[in-house]
């Protein structure tokens, strides 16, 4: 008899049109999902929630613009389903997406296939924190199952992990054109350092795993064959609640490039399993806003061939005793 396991991507969502209410809802789900660790009282998460609504729906509909990366995620779900589909064997694997702050939401994915006989929930972020692979971890310890079923499984471990770091290094020179004499910024998604007080934040945010990350990926780079960027640089997408974040920030880190008269520069967001707002609207509209001339823009990993293979070859890891 063939073992049943659901393996569940777990992103964190957006909306998919340019309405209000999609977009309230996603902002609201967010701030709740950060309020678990965050002081964002109610009253300033539903102002917040409501303006971010009406900026979403103005913006997306002034630049047409409409976020892929629930549909990336989706993608993603049916390409990990055809590499498993190859290698069953006495295991049969039945993919779906789950999403933080937008429907399916993953805990009621999570719910829904607990009759299997393992699930393994995947965070679809590189990094390890409390707000991504912390949540699945709590998740699963509340779905504990009777007798008979193994507990949830969190695939982490992601940001350190030299197979991934080889498909990124893979990708990256694939989509790169590395025009004469511009530079490299990996921006990855920055996290908070200090809260409002100037204290270090009471939760797992994944700070010493990006640091890491980055200084991997930076002098694999550096040091690949391939590589004739004139510099490369590392920056953060961070956002404006809760304290101080990480540092430089990308605005930060273009200004001194401009400062520094370079004038061409590719930008590959490294930081995401998937691309969406913050990667294709707010990094390009910063880009933009810096007065670099020249600015390409390398995809996140998305729906490559690779980072399938890779995933497959991590659940079958999981799997090993």
């Amino acid at each position: 008899m063939k073992q049943r396991i659901a393996v569940i991507l777990a992103a964190h969502g957006e909306a998919e049109t340019a309405g209000f209410f999609d977009n309230f809802s996603m902002n609201r789900h967010t701030l709740a999902h950060a309020g678990e660790v965050m002081n964002l009282p109610v009253p300033l998460q539903l102002m917040i929630s409501v303006a971010g609504g009406v900026k979403n729906m103005v913006q997306f509909r002034k630049k047409n613009f409409r976020s892929p990366q629930n549909e990336i995620t989706r993608k993603q779900a049916g390409l990990l389903a055809e590499k498993l589909a190859r290698q069953t064997g006495k295991t049969e694997f039945d993919v779906h997406t789950s999403f933080f702050v937008t429907p399916p939401f993953v805990e009621k994915v999570v719910e829904e296939t607990r009759h299997y006989d393992l699930q393994l929930l995947i965070p679809m972020a590189p990094i390890d924190n409390r707000l991504m692979s912390g949540s699945l971890e709590l998740l699963a310890e509340r779905h504990r199952p009777e007798a008979g079923r193994k507990r949830p499984k969190v695939l982490t471990g992601f940001w350190n992990d030299p197979d991934l770091l080889d498909v990124y290094r893979d990708h990256l020179f694939t989509h790169a054109s590395q025009s004469h004499g511009s530079s490299l910024v990996l921006a990855f998604h920055g996290t908070l350092e200090k809260d409002q007080q100037g204290r270090e934040p009471g939760f797992h945010t994944g700070s010493r795993e990006i640091a890491t990350m980055a200084a991997a990926l930076l002098q694999a780079v550096q040091n690949d064959p391939r590589n004739t960027y004139q510099r490369v640089e590392v920056a953060y997408l961070n956002h404006d609640v809760g304290g101080t974040w990480s540092s430089p920030s990308l605005q930060e880190m273009l200004e001194t490039l401009r400062k520094d008269n370079v004038d061409a520069l590719e930008l590959f967001s490294c930081g995401y399993f998937s691309d969406g707002t913050e990667t294709m609207l707010n990094a390009r509209d910063h880009v933009t806003e810096s007065g670099i001339k020249k600015a390409g823009f390398i995809p996140c990993l998305n729906e490559s061939e690779a980072f399938a293979d890779y995933l497959a070859a991590k659940v079958h890891k999981a799997l090993t005793p």
